[in-house]
């Protein structure tokens, strides 16, 4: 079974990591990783949403078996130089999150050990 990421660029704010709320995270790095990722039905109600906000989309397809020392930047680094933001879409809590480190630009990345 194929989950996905999601990047949206918001018009004059900047590049964002969206994450769904994992309720009960296992303290399994891999497990809770795939549970914040996006099913298939689960992107058929949220992107089109966030067209509709006028935001643009990137998504990234994760397979079960890639997902050795893959980490969302928002557990990880909660408060640290991010910027964290929380909003509801078509009944799913997101959480929006940037690094907001020493460059002038944010980044974001899904191998937060490497950069």
């Amino acid at each position: 079974m194929r989950r996905y990421n999601i990047q949206i660029i918001v018009p004059s704010l900047g590049r964002y990591e969206v994450i769904k709320e994992n309720a009960n995270p296992t303290g399994v790095q891999e497990e809770d990783y795939w549970s914040e990722c996006f099913t298939w039905p689960e992107l058929k109600t949220v992107v089109p949403r966030m067209r509709k906000m006028g935001w643009k989309i990137r998504l990234s397809p994760v397979e079960e078996s890639d997902l050795a020392g893959k980490i969302h930047l928002f557990p990880f680094t909660y408060g640290v130089k991010h910027e964290v933001q929380m909003i509801k879409v078509s009944d799913l809590k997101l959480i929006l999150t940037r690094d907001m480190g020493v460059l002038k630009f944010p980044k974001s990345s899904y191998y937060p050990f490497g950069y």
